[in-house]
């Protein structure tokens, strides 16, 4: 059984690092191999000034190593990165049974909370994700979780074993050996992955100026500004009557209407005589004179004589000049992907063309042996080609123009020459199959010897194959052979990917926060990508579910599902109704 990972939170000086001191001890006294993270403070320091270790510290290490007889420590100093995600840490511990986390509070991993009698704050549980029980010493305390003697560390410690299961361990040194998503394993971490590649993710298409009518799907490539005021002039916002405010009530509100009408598209602009009003129709300039329009189904109209309402309002239903959009602002950013509205508003600016970039070309292939082409007789042995299929759909949503360059054999020359030629005149080159670590598979193998191996083999559910590299100016991604991981892969690590180099953000989709509808289990150390579909509840409300069938070779388990959920690598257990991201299909293709 692989790492399992528990938490102790609480409230300042409530005893958590008491407890976890004692039950450190108490499962180690058990046979337990137990390690532990310690969220501090930003100024907290191990070392000293004056030791060694600390002056190649202040010199500018990136890391320095204290090593002892008896220990190690290695300290990171993160110069201004971002503070390294909890999952990140957890990837750089040896194997062992249970790693107990103080602090974290906000992660989804189990919790147990410390509450004592001196306690006046309330349940961390009601902010606090995934409390799964209350160790205290207090009495009648207003929760539904299991409560625990906070003085009875045996009966705290069983709990741990028996809701982590690490009770089940075999020989650790036997499971961390067979352990295949464990680091040890040479497995990088999805963080690492996703670094790899956001480092070489620069703009790598050129740009070209297209009609606006032929933009719709493409990046901008340079910024568009606005010409002109948008509206150009005050105009009418609705069909009625143009008045000015104050003859209406110094003429008891009724006023003389003028002989004409305002028309939008008319040249000629019209001017309101005092004390009178004018027929005025949507879009029409606004009358010099006037500064309130009443909407016609308002007033009443008799022999030219018009009668309004008193409880209209001034400066009411028309448009000022400028109140969209002034001259020179920026109306559609650079990177942006250009939408519908997009368009909309350069056609409102009267912009003929844009300059963007042009889409990401990719080359798309599939491999291995028992792939066979759709249409030909499929021996006993075969499989169709499922990916090369699904992967150009994929890709072209992403707005790519995929090259299909066919199946290749799993024949180490050919697949040679295929990457060869295909990195001359694409940005992007993606196979599926093949970057396994088989005898039959060389995707790493002719990548390591073109051109370089950035990331491969990584921590996750599905798609651990997965590899990344560099050959010549064209980037590389090989995906599993397995349809859904390919699939998912390719939305998790293609889709940001294709962004940043077809002139956009690093960015993945925004995600929702749902109800989980079904338990999750899973090993900690991998990061996991459930397929789930949205079902709707007799409130109304939504819940998160999942096919029976949804191992990674089950492709219903993608086409049933509207989405997935992302389970990071220190979770190994999420009830039923937790709180999730949610990543619709949809927000992958927007």
């Amino acid at each position: 059984m692989p790492m399992q990972v528990f938490g102790i939170v609480g409230w300042k000086n409530n005893g958590k690092t008491t407890l976890v001191e004692r039950l450190i001890a108490n499962l180690c006294q058990r046979g337990y191999l137990v390690s532990s993270v310690k969220h501090a403070h930003h100024n907290v320091d191990v070392d000293e000034p004056g030791r060694d270790s600390y002056r190649h510290r202040m010199a500018g290490a990136k890391e320095t190593m204290l090593a002892t007889g008896n220990r190690w420590a290695l300290m990171h100093e993160n110069r201004g990165e971002e503070t390294p995600p909890l999952a990140e840490l957890l990837l750089r511990f040896e194997p062992c049974d249970l790693v107990i986390i103080e602090g974290y509070k906000g992660e989804q991993h189990a919790k147990l909370e410390v509450v004592r009698e001196l306690n006046h704050r309330g349940l961390l549980q009601q902010q606090v994700p995934n409390v799964v029980a209350i160790a205290t010493d207090r009495q009648n305390l207003d929760t539904k979780a299991p409560l625990l003697n906070l003085n009875d560390i045996d009966a705290i410690a069983d709990f741990i074993v028996e809701h982590t299961g690490i009770a089940n361990n075999k020989a650790v040194q036997e499971t961390a050996t067979n352990d295949c998503y464990h680091l040890s394993q040479g497995l990088l971490s999805a963080q690492h992955a996703w670094d790899s590649m956001r480092k070489l993710a620069h703009t790598q298409v050129d740009s070209e100026d297209r009609p606006l009518g032929a933009c719709h799907g493409l990046r901008l490539a340079k910024a568009v500004a606005s010409p002109h005021d948008s509206p150009r002039f005050n105009n009418v916002a609705v069909d009625g009557w143009a008045v000015n405010y104050a003859d209406l009530a110094a003429h008891n509100f009724q006023l003389t209407a003028m002989t004409g009408e305002a028309n939008a598209g008319g040249n000629n602009r019209t001017s309101l005589v005092a004390g009178k009003c004018l027929r005025v129709f949507t879009g029409a300039p606004l009358p010099a004179g006037a500064d309130t329009i009443v909407m016609q189904e308002d007033a009443i109209c008799v022999a030219g004589l018009v009668t309004f309402p008193r409880n209209c309002k001034a400066n009411s239903n028309w448009r000022s000049q400028g109140e969209d959009v002034a001259q020179g602002d920026i109306i559609i950013q650079p990177g942006q992907r250009l939408r519908p509205q997009d368009i909309g508003i350069a056609a409102a600016a009267g912009i003929a063309q844009l300059t963007v970039y042009q889409p990401v070309k990719v080359a798309l292939f599939s491999t291995g042996n028992e792939v066979h082409e759709l249409g030909t007789e499929l021996p006993a042995d075969g499989i169709y080609d499922v990916n090369r299929y699904m992967l150009k759909a994929l890709y072209e949503s992403l707005h790519c123009q995929v090259t299909d360059l066919g199946i290749l054999e799993d024949d180490y020359d050919t697949i040679k020459q295929a990457l060869q030629q295909a990195s001359t005149d694409h940005q992007l080159i993606v196979t599926s199959g093949g970057a396994s670590t088989g005898k039959h598979d060389h995707i790493a193998q002719v990548l390591q010897e073109l051109g370089q191996v950035h990331a491969w083999r990584v921590a996750i559910k599905p798609g651990r194959p997965l590899a990344f590299g560099q050959l010549g100016q064209a980037l590389f991604l090989g995906l599993p052979g397995n349809p859904v991981a390919a699939n998912v892969c390719s939305l998790m690590f293609g889709q940001p990917l294709i962004n940043a180099i077809g002139g956009g953000p690093w960015q993945h989709p925004q995600c929702y926060p749902q109800t989980l509808g079904f338990e999750v289990n899973k090993k900690a150390g991998r990061r996991e990508w459930l397929r789930v579909y949205r079902e709707q509840q007799a409130d109304g409300s939504y819940l998160l579910k999942r096919s029976a069938s949804h191992g990674s070779g089950i492709l219903t388990s993608l086409t049933k599902a509207d989405g997935l959920v992302e389970v990071d690598e220190a979770t190994s257990y999420l009830p039923n109704g937790a709180q999730v991201s949610f990543l619709p299909f949809a927000s992958f293709t927007d």
